[in-house]
């Protein structure tokens, strides 16, 4: 006995000891940098009373898509007129062409040294609807209230578009070429799957043969303070993969009959309900250790309180625990998990006749790695009722996920230390839909960022009413853009990862 209790004495503590070491000696993967100021001059711009306005008209533009076959056609081309008409010189310079692909910009900009891949920026310019009365003020007014610009667009997406012209503008003025062709895509259609936009514009590119270092689109924002665990202060989310979708129906036929004499099995709609429960109560098990979750949490180790340091530095130990902790907020859970949400349900068309079918509609997004099959494959084997058809009505893939040692994640990383400097960085999922599934294949790396620095809560703001960015962020956000035009021109590995 007291052998037995000596090596387990023994293996504690050595698996202590392992524990320990590896905490105090892990990687640190943050990258030192000198912030960007306004004590930096011309290197720093300024939110002009001309910038805001710019900024301000372009909210007002309702170019709203209301599906892929109805938009406000006539606000698109405002908006495609807005621009031409208050960036004059990227329009009138000798290393920009402008071409339009229906309603949607691709901007190249020649770059001095054509021996270097070009990387892609990506936005769009088209919004979804707004319910009027629920917003503070009206949703394309662009109002400005106590350092708040509201209207539908300040976080998806004009603000990235604007961004990116207003650092374009400011750069050309200087009369200096970049080193590194950029092209430059500006989606009409986003919101509605970009069909007749960015996969335009990916055809098209594909039939050059154009092939990108790396593109990055919308995406991941900047955290507040404390959204992370064991970290409290801002967190840069870099997008290095995006959830797929499907959307699946479960469909039950059944006799029917009169509501007088209701069967025991219950009709379509209590068996349909059933199975709902079940999957409900059974969802798709998360895969904690098997993807980005990985490379988050060690990215994040160095810079977090000690205790949260030992878990994320030793995740081939502790992976069970963080992967509960992940799993207790929705919004943690969807980061590690291929998820199902019921959307639709109909059945019956009489309230005193049983319905013949019942259905429900069900939308998955779905993590790298899994697919609608396997989601088909769980349902059955989860509601098991061979009455029950489940048909996929609609399937994209989950992107792969892209290198956090890449040039293009690098220049990222900088960037977002330069404008955000108390931030640490890493690497996350984004778990909505952007346009870079349809750019993806042209590049060797795909990266989802906006510099929208935002909480846990305010992330309901897309989409949703109230939809506001402060004006500092939009400050922020042209000089984020600015800088990364500018550190293009650097050596990733050398000046950007030991700056001075």
């Amino acid at each position: 006995m007291e052998k037995i209790r000596l090596i387990i004495t023994l293996s504690v503590c050595l698996l202590s000891a392992i524990i320990i070491m590896r905490c105090l000696l892990f990687q640190d993967y943050q990258q030192k940098v000198i912030p960007c100021s306004p004590d930096e001059g011309t290197e720093f711009i300024t939110l002009s009373d001309e910038i805001l306005s710019r900024f301000q008209e372009a909210i007002r533009i309702q170019s709203i898509s209301y599906s892929q076959h109805d938009s406000n056609t006539t606000a698109l081309r405002m908006m495609l007129s807005h621009i031409k008409n208050n960036y004059p010189t990227i329009h009138s310079s000798a290393y920009v062409t402008h071409e339009l692909f229906n309603l949607s910009s691709l901007y190249i900009i020649q770059g001095s040294d054509q021996s270097i891949k070009p990387i892609l920026l990506t936005g769009h310019i088209d919004v979804v609807p707004a319910e009027v009365q629920k917003w503070s003020f009206s949703p394309f007014s662009g109002a400005v209230d106590r350092g708040l610009i509201f209207g539908r667009g300040t976080l998806d997406n004009k603000n990235t578009v604007f961004g990116i012209l207003e650092a374009l503008e400011f750069l050309l003025k200087k009369n200096l070429q970049p080193k590194r062709t950029l092209y430059i895509a500006i989606g009409h259609d986003e919101e509605v799957m970009g069909l007749y936009g960015a996969v335009a514009i990916t055809a098209e590119l594909k039939k050059r043969g154009v092939r990108f270092a790396f593109m990055m689109d919308e995406g991941c924002p900047v955290l507040k303070d404390g959204s992370f665990p064991g970290y409290s202060g801002p967190v840069g989310l870099i997008g290095t993969a995006e959830k797929g979708f499907a959307t699946l129906r479960l469909k039950l036929e059944h006799p029917g009959g009169h509501a007088s004499a209701p069967p025991r099995d219950g009709g379509a709609i209590v068996q349909l309900s059933e199975a709902i429960v079940k999957l409900n109560n059974n969802p798709i098990p998360n895969s904690f250790g098997e993807g980005i979750e990985v490379a988050m949490f060690e990215h994040a180790a160095v810079k977090q309180a000690w205790w949260m340091r030992l878990l994320s530095s030793n995740l081939w130990f502790f992976s069970p625990l963080l992967s509960t902790i992940m799993s207790i907020k929705d919004s943690t859970r969807a980061q590690i998990s291929t998820t199902m949400a019921f959307t639709q349900l109909s059945g019956g068309v009489k309230d005193n006749v049983l319905p013949n079918s019942a259905s429900v509609t069900v939308n998955t997004r779905l993590l790298p790695g899994h697919t609608a099959e396997d989601v088909v494959e769980h349902i059955q084997r989860i509601v098991n009722n061979p009455a029950i058809e489940v048909e996929v009505m609609y399937a994209n893939p989950a992107s792969s996920i892209s290198s956090t040692s890449s040039d293009g994640y690098n220049v990222i990383h900088h960037t977002i230390k330069q404008i955000f400097p108390h931030a640490i960085v890493i690497p996350g999922i984004l778990i909505g839909g952007t346009d870079s599934k349809w750019y993806g294949e042209l590049c060797d790396d795909v990266y989802r960022f906006a510099p929208s620095f935002l909480g846990t809560d305010d992330i309901k703001m897309f989409h949703g009413h109230d939809e506001v960015i402060t004006v500092k962020n939009y400050e922020q956000t042209v000089n984020f853009f600015y800088h990364l035009l500018r550190n293009l021109e650097k050596s990733f590995e050398v000046e950007l990862r030991d700056e001075l």
